[in-house]
């Protein structure tokens, strides 16, 4: 048997054929019983492939996340538009200790969503934890690139700066840029390698993503987009949850609503406490206006289809599908 058959197989089940057009209307909610392990990302993307729209996936830890992830890019080897949407910080309020994977994959998946494309978006509540900049902001800060537009490069230099990128002579990771002539080189924070973009005079004349390590080319594009970090000065500019970012055009799936406010509720009386001891001779922002706890978190994903593929339900429940 191979994939498209697969796939096939499970696309027509009566119970994926229910919740597909249950979820025609807005606002449903569905509770899906008796499954474990695989069955989950193999069912559930069995109605994401006809349904569209986003569609957000949120398991009770890391984990639970990445074993989910995996499945689906399993069966879905060639889809770049599903995404793990990780949290960035270790300790709230520790702003310098970041894991910069973590923040570029947060970024390529806000540039995604923000491009217009449906996505597949798999994460975990402590991910959620964090706010993120609004559409508007990210747009306002985000800088496209075109091949055989004019740019000047003295002016690519400002917006970089701007972006509070840093100048370096050789780019070796994300939020840093570097000119050579009529080369800069930019390690945008929504990709996993850095760009090079070689001009004539003020044309782009080509565009290449190359290894940081060994200075080779890996891929030539027609365009590109600078996008800042997400979690650093440009969420003070103005912020909101990502379920704000990711628009009502989407279906939450997830696995336990009350073990997800746990996980929120835990994170935020963190962020309080360690708010409450920072040294008083700085101003520092309030812990609602950077992260979101469980009483806002329910509120949010109330005005989604949802979809609890957990054990226990949270709301009431429209059609529940008991799977063999």
């Amino acid at each position: 048997m191979d994939k498209k058959d697969f796939h096939e197989r499970f696309i027509k089940l009566p119970l994926v054929e229910q919740t597909a057009n249950q979820l025609q209307f807005h606002e449903s909610r569905i509770h899906w019983k008796g499954l474990a392990g695989a069955s989950k990302s193999i069912l559930a993307s069995a109605v994401c492939s006809q349904v569209l729209g986003n569609h957000l996936f949120i398991l009770n830890d890391k984990e639970e996340a990445a074993y989910f992830l995996n499945n689906l890019e399993g069966l879905y080897p060639e889809n770049n538009h599903i995404l793990f949407y990780p949290a960035s910080y270790r300790v709230p309020y520790q702003f310098e200790e970041v894991d910069n994977a973590n923040v570029v994959a947060r970024a390529e998946v806000l540039d995604k969503v923000n491009s217009g494309k449906n996505t597949w978006v798999v994460t975990y509540p402590a991910a959620l934890f964090e706010k993120v900049p609004t559409q508007k902001n990210l747009t306002k800060n985000t800088f496209r690139l075109e091949v055989g537009k004019n740019y000047s490069i003295d002016f690519i230099q400002e917006v970089l700066l701007e972006y509070h990128f840093e100048y370096v002579d050789f780019v070796y990771e994300p939020g840093q840029f570097s000119i050579r002539g009529g080369i800069v080189d930019v390690f945008s924070y929504s990709n996993d390698h850095p760009f090079r973009i070689e001009f004539f005079g003020d044309e782009v004349e080509s565009i290449r993503t190359f290894d940081a390590a060994s200075q080779l080319s890996i891929n030539t594009h027609q365009f590109f987009t600078i996008v800042p970090n997400v979690q650093g000065k440009l969420i003070q500019e103005g912020n909101g949850s990502f379920f704000e970012f990711i628009g009502p055009n989407t279906t939450v799936w997830i696995d336990s609503v009350e073990k997800s406010q746990e996980v929120l509720k835990k994170e935020y009386q963190k962020a309080v406490e360690i708010h409450s001891k920072l040294p008083d001779t700085v101003s520092h922002t309030i812990p609602s206006q950077l992260y979101v706890d469980q009483h806002v978190f329910l509120e949010e994903i109330k005005r989604f289809s949802i979809i609890e593929f957990g054990n226990d339900v949270a709301f009431e429940i429209q059609l529940t599908c008991k799977f063999d």
